[in-house]
This record gives structure tokens, sequence and C-alpha cells, in this order.
């Protein structure tokens, strides 16, 4: 945990938190083609910082469950730009925002899975299973688990470790309070040109990624989730270095991205519920429990099968966009 030197900063200086009257989806962030790496970086982290205030009151109120949603895609962005300008940071300041950041992600994920598995999943399997006691056990299971997740994501947003989260980053990001005791050397690098920078970064990430696609064929369920992950991050690092590009030209490439991890998550939600489900199933001789796995595993093999077509269609159109850096 961080010291507790910053909590009584943060009950004199912080800002109360303003719920928005809808979810908060996105902060503009502006910067031109010679900001330097610096400049980009506080932009983005004063946008993100303030986009978790925004939606923090809706998120500890859950009467929507898209503020928690928008507060979790900010912390992954929030890390995947501390990993992306780590090389720049002092190692313990990035050390420190990144295990916070790390905390707060886990205690915010399990309750978004948990939604998006009772609304977008559960309905469609539950119909397909039909009707009985074992499953209406697990219909009440998942919605006892909802809220056991809730529960721990709002007492993480309460909690004083949150606060002190939130006011370290402000002034470790917004502020620029880097600077401070950096060396000559260190200082040369923040004020680099943040284009040079991004496309350095660009093109060995999206190298990363494209290396996936000689044996997309061949990945097995854990590289396809680690293919997974390595989108994820490449499109919130070129999200976020995006306003320095022509927008028409980045668009294309985000849009196809953005496809891509869609459907490889669709299929991680597959194979995450296949396994949620035969979890909680009664072992042994229990012949609705049997019936219920094979149709389980019935629907998890026809359902991949679709998406992996898709993913192979998608996959060639992304090929085929041109980088834009």
């Amino acid at each position: 945990m961080l010291p507790r030197r910053p909590v009584r900063r943060a009950r004199e200086h912080s800002p109360p938190t303003v719920s928005a009257h809808k979810p908060v989806k996105g902060q503009a962030v502006t910067s031109a083609k010679n900001d330097s790496a610096s400049a980009v970086f506080s932009a983005t982290a004063c946008a993100l910082i303030a986009k978790l205030r925004a939606n923090e009151a809706g998120a500890r109120a859950g009467r929507d469950p898209e503020y928690l949603h928008q507060m979790r895609v900010t912390v992954r962005r929030l890390r995947a730009i501390l990993s992306l300008y780590s090389a720049l940071l002092r190692r313990r300041q990035q050390k420190n925002l990144a295990r916070e950041l790390r905390w707060l992600a886990h205690a915010l994920g399990p309750a978004r899975d948990s939604d998006v598995f009772i609304s977008d999943i559960w309905p469609a399997l539950r119909d397909r299973l039909g009707k009985g006691p074992l499953i209406e056990t697990l219909h009440a299971e998942w919605l006892a688990q909802r809220r056991r997740n809730a529960r721990i994501a709002h007492r993480a947003l309460a909690s004083k470790r949150y606060r002190r989260m939130i006011v370290e980053l402000e002034r470790r990001l917004s502020e620029q309070s880097w600077r401070d005791h950096a060396a000559a050397g260190e200082l040369a690098a923040w004020n680099r040109q943040a284009r040079d920078f991004a496309r350095h970064e660009l093109a060995r990430r999206a190298g990363r990624v494209r290396g996936y696609g000689r044996v997309l064929g061949e990945l097995d369920a854990a590289a396809l989730h680690r293919l997974r992950i390595a989108i994820k991050k490449l499109r919130y690092v070129m999200d976020a270095l995006s306003p320095l590009f022509r927008q028409a030209c980045v668009k294309t490439m985000l849009e196809s991205l953005s496809s891509l991890q869609d459907i490889l998550g669709a299929m991680n939600d597959v194979a995450v519920a296949a396994q949620k489900i035969d979890a909680v199933l009664p072992k042994g001789k229990c012949m609705e429990a049997a019936q219920l796995r094979h149709q389980i595993s019935t629907w998890h093999a026809l359902r991949l099968k679709v998406l992996k077509r898709k993913l192979k269609a998608t996959w060639r159109a992304h090929r085929d966009a041109k980088p834009f850096w």
C-alpha cells in the first residue's frame, strides 16, 4: 500500500466526486504533432483520472453497471500508459502506482464479470438448458455471487486506500511531479517529440501482435488469451497516442483491433462460462448434472467454431490495414 501521509492531503485537497448524469465513456485529449512525450503523457493521465472521478459516484450507487464498467476500462488504460512510459518514469514511482492500479482492477473486475455473465451470457444459455431445480439453483448462485462481488467493489471505492491512490495519481501523473528530481538525461527523454516516441512504441507492440497471426490457426486457448491481452494493450496505447496522427488512418486500425478484441473476448467469455458452470455442478452420478454438462460442452464447441471463423476473417482485414505511424 502507499504511505499514509497522503491521507491528510486527500481530505484537504481532493475535490468532491461529482456524479455524472450518464456514465462517462470518453475524455477528449488534444495533442499537437510537436508536443513532447511529457505533455502527451500528462494530458492523457489528466483525462483518465477525470473519467475515474466522474464515474465513481455512479459506480458506488450501483444502479447502472455501466459506471463500474467505465471505471474498470479506465483503470486498464491507466495501467497501459504506465507501461507505455515506464522507461521514462523512475522505477519506484512506476512500481508503486502500478501496484495500486492492479489492486483496484482486481477489486472491480469480478463485479463487472458477474454483470456480464448475468446479463449477456447466462440468459441465452439458461433458455437453451431448459427448466429444472438445478437450473434454478445455478441462477440463485450467480445472483448471490454478483451481490458479493458488488460489495467488494463498493468497499474498495469507499476505502481510504482508493482515495490515497487517486491523490497520488493526480500528484504523480497529471501534475508532472516526475520532472522535479529528474536527471538531465531523463528530462531529455521526456522532452523528446512524442511522435518519435509513439512511432517506436507502436511499431514494437504491433509487431508483437502480428507475430501471432503467422500461427493463428494453431493457437490453443491459453495462447488466444495472451493474444487478446496483447491486442487490448496495443489498442489502449494506440488510443492514447492517436491524437498525434491523422484520425482517418487511426480510426481504421482502431476499429480492426476493436473487432478482434470483441471476438477474442467472446471466445474467452464462452470458455469461462463453461468452466464456471461445470465447477458448481454436482459431482458423481447426478443424471441432471451429467445432461447439463453434455449440453454445455456442445454449446461451448459450437460457439467457438463460429467465433474462430469470424476471427480468421477479421484477422485478414487487420493484417491488410496499413500502419498509420
